[in-house]
């Protein structure tokens, strides 16, 4: 893929991603799951996966911290592109510290308080229904 490409692409993901989040994560993978559920549309309900590493962003201030690997993927509902669900799976950087305590540097907040949903399209249903439904086909519940 040519670097005229890959930048496309970036563009892209930053209309359909979260606001701010390819600042501080990569997008590592994107895949579809085909769930044979039927909607009432007619169409096969499929869910778009997009999977997020969190960049090296660390300050000076924690130059001294060590690599430690990602931690387990978490599943955060976002808007839906085109009728299909999208669910991020984030990973973060986990550090150690010089004394060997494991840390995560939490520079950007993916959830309204107490869901599954990312900030905005928690906003948006807020906004619409007067509360987080939760169930049918905006319900947190990924199927």
């Amino acid at each position: 893929m040519s670097k005229q490409s890959a930048f496309d692409y970036k563009i892209l993901a930053s209309y359909l991603l979260p606001k701010g989040i390819l600042e501080f994560f990569d997008v590592t993978a994107v895949n579809e799951d085909h769930t044979g559920i039927i909607e009432e549309t007619g169409n096969e309900r499929v869910l778009l996966h997009i999977y997020l590493d969190e960049k090296d962003a660390r300050e000076e201030e924690w130059h001294d911290l060590k690599p430690n690997g990602f931690t387990e993927s978490r599943q955060v509902n976002d808007f839906p592109i085109r009728d299909h669900k999208v669910v991020l799976h984030v990973r973060r950087r986990r550090w150690l510290t010089a004394e060997g305590r494991n840390i995560i540097l939490d520079r950007y907040s993916l959830l309204a308080d107490n869901t599954s949903y990312s900030k905005e399209f928690a906003d948006v249903l807020k906004k619409i229904f007067g509360y987080l439904p939760d169930n049918g086909p905006l319900a947190g519940a990924i199927l």
